[in-house]
């Protein structure tokens, strides 16, 4: 072998080493799992928003109308609320923290945080303007159905805005 045919092969494998380090390869659930579906007709769909009119004034960076989020985002079979939020966030690119495990919380949406107004303040959800009762990774949504994260300045009582 010659000393051009051995540049050449190593140069291939670089190239392809490459590749491999440095191109974000997904399978195709994994990409449309980030990316939500356009909203057809015909398709299902929840509405989604995001409500921190409650803190406006009060912590810094925050929409002056206090929507961080409204809109259609098409809803796939099997998601629960927290899956479809999540995914929608991640793709409209606003950052979010959540706690616990199977029994998960949002505790963050935007850089507001909970506790960061108040020991009873934090972020609750709920469907069709009733909060469901259990955790958002277990609540199941249908088509049409309007999803509502609502930061609060208390868990007991009314929501501060």
């Amino acid at each position: 072998m010659k000393i051009r045919d051995i540049a050449i092969f190593a140069g291939a494998a670089a190239v392809l080493a490459a590749a491999v380090l440095f191109v974000d390869i997904k399978t195709p659930e994994e990409y449309y799992a980030l990316h939500p579906a356009a909203v057809t007709e015909d398709g299902e769909f929840v509405t989604i928003r995001v409500d921190c009119s409650a803190a406006v004034g009060r912590a810094e960076g925050l929409p002056e109308d206090g929507t961080m989020l409204d809109g259609k985002y098409a809803l796939t079979e099997g998601e629960s609320v927290y899956d479809v939020t999540a995914r929608v966030l991640r793709y409209e690119g606003i950052d979010f923290g959540t706690k616990g495990g199977r029994a998960v919380y949002i505790s963050g949406i935007g850089g507001l945080e909970e506790f960061e107004l108040g020991a009873e303040s934090g972020w609750i959800y709920t469907v069709n303007g009733t909060a469901p009762g259990i955790n958002c990774g277990e609540y199941q949504p249908e088509c049409g159905d309007e999803i509502e994260f609502v930061y609060v300045d208390k868990f007991f009582g009314e929501a501060g805005r």
